[in-house]
């Protein structure tokens, strides 16, 4: 019971995914550079018989999984709104997200190899060639999925430790009188982005934590407040500095804890530095 737990537990701490477009390129070309070179140098599922052709068809095979893996991600992070740069986004979901991918890849090179062998499709044959995509790439992809996750949680948690012994400045005097939407910068914790407007989560003169929503956005408010300490730490999300109490890292990056609010706010990793230098 104790290792189901534990594997439990390991899918479902959050995946280190990228979802800029030139990331998406990088790990398309990855994959697509494993399947052609393992074809060609292991020669699988009688590759060997394809003589002179065989380096054509392996470059087919790895420009298909290259341009597949592209369509599958657009469709699938763009096409259904389906964000994979956050907390929900998992190792477990990962695991269904990769399968899927490798599904439509087996999919895709079954049908180049059926219209350039054959000039025409039987599907009868598709299982063969799922069964053996799956494990030419599954695994790998799995094992490097893996790795990457480990190594990120490790690398963000020593971070947080660094930044939780770092010594910690204090200056909220110079924002005493300070307000954001009327209300004494102090007092706010947080402010979360909803489209056109904005939650302030903040706490109010009786010492309930309490929001309101402004009609703003985040780029606003951080350029009309350059000397103030709320700043952006994630694409939705500005924090006030000084109420940070404790960080943690995951695998995503950084998560602080402020004072008299229990919500996590995430630091995603491009903003890890201007909580290093806090």
């Amino acid at each position: 019971m104790k290792l189901l737990k534990n594997i439990i537990d390991f899918l479902r701490k959050p995946f280190p995914h990228e979802e800029q477009f030139i990331i998406l390129l990088r790990n398309a070309f990855v994959v697509g550079l494993f399947i052609f070179l393992f074809l060609y140098f292991f020669q699988p599922f009688d590759m060997d018989e394809l003589g002179d052709l065989l380096l054509v068809y392996c470059l087919g095979f790895g420009m298909i999984t290259f341009v597949t893996s592209i369509l599958f991600d657009l469709i699938f992070g763009y096409g259904l709104g389906i964000k994979k740069a956050n907390n929900n986004f998992t190792f477990g979901k990962w695991i269904i997200y990769t399968m899927g991918m490798v599904l439509c890849i087996s999919i895709a090179n079954y049908i180049f190899i059926r219209l350039s062998f054959f000039g025409y499709i039987d599907w009868q044959f598709l299982p063969y060639m799922m069964r053996g995509t799956f494990l030419i790439g599954i695994f790998p992809m799995i094992a490097t999925g893996t790795l990457a996750l480990l190594r990120q949680e490790k690398k963000y948690e020593r971070i947080a430790h660094e930044i939780n012994e770092s010594p910690k400045t204090n200056s909220s005097i110079s924002h005493t009188n300070q307000l954001l939407f009327e209300i004494p910068i102090r007092q706010i914790r947080y402010i979360e982005a909803l489209q056109n407007y904005v939650k302030v989560v903040y706490i109010n003169e009786a010492g309930t934590l309490t929001t309101k929503t402004e009609r703003a956005t985040l780029k606003k408010i951080v350029d009309q407040n350059p000397n103030s300490p709320i700043v952006k730490c994630h694409r939705s999300f500005l924090v006030n500095r000084e109420a940070i109490i404790s960080t943690s890292g995951n695998a995503q990056g950084l998560i602080l804890s402020l004072s008299d609010c229990e919500h996590p706010i995430p630091v995603s990793r491009s903003f890890v530095s201007v909580f290093r230098s806090k």
